[in-house]
């Protein structure tokens, strides 16, 4: 499943401990097992599908991830429908990587197209534990040229009403052409002026 630099990031919500837990950590299982489904009285119930090809019959693959913390105690239980699980590293979701620090700011990667680089990437002044949309003030593509080179292309100020982007964060201005991602941060650096509170 391949998700945008956006996706990666942000729109994430982190599960909570409970109030005042002493060692606040998870412990993360995951079980795979075959659901059946009942109706009304226990009986298993045949599942109907307008799709010719549902296999599911009256039961389908399920997987549960169970999340708990020794210390407080809480628990997450979290269960659908299998199909899509796969063990992967960091590197190829985007998530968990270290930003690069670019022209003094930045640079979130996204996940690689095809085990390359990262080709795209939200850009934030800050360094923060975990970037929210709060946080970034840009974001830089990654395509190709008339002639199959790299070229890049920057947006910046994030604004609800912006003119360029199309997905959870727009931008009030955009530039493409650039020939490095660095010649684009530097771009968004310059159309971000530091804040007096952040220098």
């Amino acid at each position: 499943m391949n998700l945008s630099v956006q996706d990666v990031h942000l729109g994430w919500r982190e599960l909570t401990h409970g109030a005042n837990c002493p060692r606040p950590s998870w412990t993360v299982d995951i079980r795979d097992d075959e659901h059946y489904r009942s109706s009304y009285g226990g009986t298993t119930e045949r599942h109907s599908c307008p799709n010719e090809d549902c296999d599911h019959g009256g039961s389908y693959p399920r997987t549960t991830v169970r999340v708990v913390c020794l210390a407080c105690h809480v628990a997450h239980i979290i269960s659908g429908e299998s199909g899509s699980n796969r063990s992967t590293s960091t590197r190829m979701t985007g998530f968990g990587e270290a930003p690069r620090k670019v022209a003094g700011l930045y640079l979130w990667p996204g996940q690689p197209w095809f085990n390359d680089e990262p080709h795209e990437f939200l850009v934030s002044r800050a360094r923060p534990q975990r970037l929210t949309a709060a946080d970034v003030v840009g974001e830089i593509y990654e395509g190709r040229g008339p002639r199959g080179g790299k070229r890049f292309s920057a947006a910046a100020l994030p604004s609800p009403d912006g003119a360029y982007g199309v997905r959870t964060l727009r931008w009030s201005r955009a530039q493409e052409g650039f020939t490095s991602c660095s010649a684009a941060a530097k771009w968004i650096a310059a159309q971000t002026p530091e804040s007096d509170e952040a220098k």
